[in-house]
């Protein structure tokens, strides 16, 4: 007889001992090694001690039936893998067919059963299951997080990856997870058009797309997405690539692309003397646009009174604050952004309520939920301040924007108190000239009337 070309282990369970002989001899000469059981329970010893790739199951046993055996044997997760053929005396009907097959039962035969036909579908079983093996193997170590996903939608396969990106276990996923719960509802309606699409026109549904993906904990990841159709099946192979980490990255550079573009804008304001107004205006606009601040306002410290001029005062938190006797000039500072002035230290907090630095705010006063402010100091003198409220959270990284605003802002004021110092040095020696010429005139005029 020729030997089977595919090496395996063997249970033959039958209770019948001439039929139990028969089969083993059969095998056994076809190149197979071949272990015996003759009940339920002797067939799960073996099954726990040898592991066996395949197990010929009668239906009929002394204890329990083949099917309870198929049940425990496929209950277990280590042997889910051991493919189980039932073995009938009478004719099985479509239906119980189906039942056993769903049941876990690999394969269904019915005596009599030819030798050439056992041996045919012992190997075609195994080859099929080497084929699995290597296929599952392949899926498993694909480096990305990979499902297969029936036509209803259900994930029937998962790799390990893909628990790490869900947060799930295999257990939890196949045959119980379909891939709609990990889709943002923003995009479930696209994606499942693009599902029953590729299953009838597979070129009209694209292959490769970004979406939203949604984990075990509800947090939101940008995925990378290729899909194929698994050919002359409803299959589809998934393949997830988290490209989140990239998306930061990008989205940090196309940030840090705008500051410097709008920090640029700034400083070519400074060169050509923009006055002092529209500077501030522009500083409050840069950086509750970089932190996302639903208030702010920027000022500057008068030289000769010591007071806070705040110019941009009197936009949205002018209208949002009801304070009494609210002023654009600051006598006496106050708050946290007073602490940053006495200080000449910045402040980032996202729970200000609870500040030891802060003396809480005035009645009428816009609640504060999160702050950030900066000094604006040039040689260690204090000349103004950036003071934001209320964005969502403030990080590190809004603090260093919020820095380099507040150097530019410096230089801005000190440019202003420089030209004001020309400036009144200007008005004195024309005063100080205007007099000398009145003085020299009226000498003249005397002289000239003697």
């Amino acid at each position: 007889m020729e030997l089977s070309g595919v090496e395996a282990k063997l249970l033959v369970v039958d209770s019948e001992p001439d039929q139990l002989a028969a089969m083993v001899s059969l095998l056994r000469s076809a190149g197979y090694e071949v272990l015996e059981a003759v009940n339920g329970n002797g067939a799960l010893d073996q099954v726990r001690e040898n592991h066996p790739d395949l197990i010929i199951l009668d239906m009929i046993l002394p204890d329990k039936s083949g099917l309870e055996v198929s049940k425990e044997i496929k209950s277990v997760k280590e042997l889910q893998d051991t493919l189980v053929i039932l073995v009938s005396n009478v004719e099985i009907s479509p239906g119980n067919r189906a039942k056993w097959l769903e049941g876990g039962v690999d394969g269904c035969l019915t005596r009599p059963i030819s030798k050439g036909e056992l041996l045919a579908i012992v190997e075609s079983m195994l080859r099929l299951k080497e084929s699995e093996s290597k296929y599952k193997s392949i899926f498993e170590n694909t480096g990305t997080a990979t499902i297969i996903v029936d036509e209803d939608r259900t994930i029937s396969l998962a790799n390990s990856e893909f628990e790490q990106l869900s947060g799930y276990t295999k257990e939890e996923i196949e045959r119980k997870k379909k891939w709609i719960e990990f889709v943002s509802e923003e995009e479930l309606d696209k994606l499942m058009e693009y599902h029953d699409l590729r299953r009838n026109n597979p070129d009209l549904a694209p292959r490769n797309y970004e979406i939203r993906f949604k984990d075990k904990n509800n947090n939101l990841k940008d995925i990378f997405i290729t899909v194929g159709m698994i050919s002359f099946t409803e299959k589809s192979v998934v393949s997830l690539l988290d490209i989140t980490e990239r998306k930061k990255i990008e989205k940090a550079l196309s940030l840090e692309l705008k500051i410097n573009s709008d920090l640029a804008i700034l400083s070519s304001k400074l060169l050509e003397s923009t006055p002092i107004q529209d500077i501030s205006d522009l500083v409050l606009e840069y950086a509750q646009s970089f932190t996302r601040s639903e208030f702010g306002f920027v000022g500057y410290i008068d030289p000769k009174t010591g007071f806070l001029i705040s110019p941009t005062m009197t936009r949205n938190i002018w209208t949002e604050c009801h304070v009494k006797d609210k002023s654009v000039i600051f006598e006496k500072f106050g708050g946290l952004w007073g602490w940053v002035l006495t200080n000449k230290q910045p402040i980032l907090t996202n729970q200000p309520n609870d500040d030891p630095r802060s003396t809480g705010t005035p009645t009428g006063h816009i609640p504060i939920e999160t702050f950030l402010a900066v000094p604006a100091i040039v040689d260690d003198d204090l000349v103004g301040i950036i003071s934001l409220a209320n964005s969502k959270e403030y990080y590190k990284h809004d603090l260093e924007v919020v820095k380099r605003l507040s150097d530019l802002y410096a230089i801005a004021i000190s440019r202003k108190h420089s030209d004001d110092s020309i400036r009144n040095n200007e008005e004195k020696y024309r005063s100080i000239v205007g007099k000398f010429l009145k003085l020299h005139n009226e000498i003249l005029m005397e002289i000239s009337n003697r």
